[in-house]
């Protein structure tokens, strides 16, 4: 009975695929496990649709078995050379060996180029290549530069205040209304101030004269040395020289949050050399105070 059934979808399979009945076709090899089978059928004219309906099937599927809709789709993508399309469902698959496969399959330099950019923007994902250029893009060392250039492009390179983000001019201040504490406000602006100027180089607060810092304490003081990793992430050469100095501080609390400044300036960023992990490494195993520890790890 099996043998008639598979005769039987081995006909009607191909009669879907020629009248543009893709989605009926899918179906009909779902209810029989023969999704792969589908492949033969793929070509230039129907992948798109045939791709399209797999991908949001895949959606209403429970997990694994949503991946096996998902390899189908990478298959037929791969199959018609469509590279950014089949690595865009190798991220969603968080599989790095389909990614590496995409990357090194594809011929056209400029493609190439654009499939490191998408991997580099996942930054989960270990792909590497034989080309210096590829693995600069790979390892986002030219992020920094890319993205102050779009500043500049839009005019927002300006660094921005906290009062910017706050407008209390616009607000109403009540009569004999209290203060807010000092301690907490300064905290929050050093958040404030690090989130609008993250990735800018530059602030109002810690870039040049690192006052600001002192105005802080304990926690505070290391949340405030952390966001200038921050304002200069990604910069990795220059970022690291303006955070270097805090880390020779007599305060324990600034050299933790120049720990974490390092890892900031430095997140999604990857070299051969790897700097944080060079200054860092020794930190993490001192026997020096816990808050330390906690930075540099």
């Amino acid at each position: 009975p099996t043998d008639d059934l598979k005769a039987l979808v081995d006909e009607i399979v191909p009669f879907n695929m020629k009248h543009s009945s893709e989605p009926e076709a899918c179906d009909l090899l779902m209810e029989v496990d023969l999704l792969p089978e589908i492949l033969e059928h793929a070509n230039e004219n129907n992948y798109s649709r045939l791709a399209l309906y797999l991908t949001n099937c895949a959606n209403y599927v429970p997990e694994p078995e949503d991946a096996v809709l998902f390899n189908v789709v990478y298959q037929i993508y791969r199959k018609v050379g469509r590279f950014p399309e089949a690595l865009r469902i190798a991220v969603r698959l968080n599989k790095e060996e389909l990614a590496q496969e995409v990357v090194d399959a594809c011929d056209d330099e400029m493609v190439k180029k654009q499939l490191s950019f998408m991997v580099a923007r996942h930054g989960a994902m270990n792909v590497k290549s034989e080309d210096d250029d590829l693995n600069a893009i790979l390892g986002n060392a030219h992020l920094s530069e890319h993205f102050l250039s779009l500043a500049r492009d839009l005019e927002v390179f300006e660094a921005k205040t906290p009062e910017d983000i706050y407008k209390s001019h616009l607000t109403e201040s009540r009569a004999g209304a209290a203060n807010v504490d000092s301690a907490r406000a300064n905290l929050a602006s050093t958040f404030v101030n690090a989130f609008v100027n993250a990735g800018f180089g530059h602030d109002t607060l810690l870039t040049g004269d690192a006052k600001w810092i002192y105005k802080n304490k304990d926690h505070g003081t290391m949340s405030a040395a952390a966001s200038l990793g921050m304002i200069l992430m990604w910069d990795v050469d220059s970022g690291l020289s303006q955070i270097d100095k805090f880390t020779y501080s007599s305060d324990d609390y600034i050299k933790a949050g120049a720990s974490l400044a390092v890892g900031i300036v430095s997140a999604n960023v990857r070299s051969e050399c790897d700097p944080a992990l060079a200054l860092m490494a020794e930190k993490v195993e001192s026997d020096k105070s816990t808050i330390q520890r906690i930075g540099a790890s």
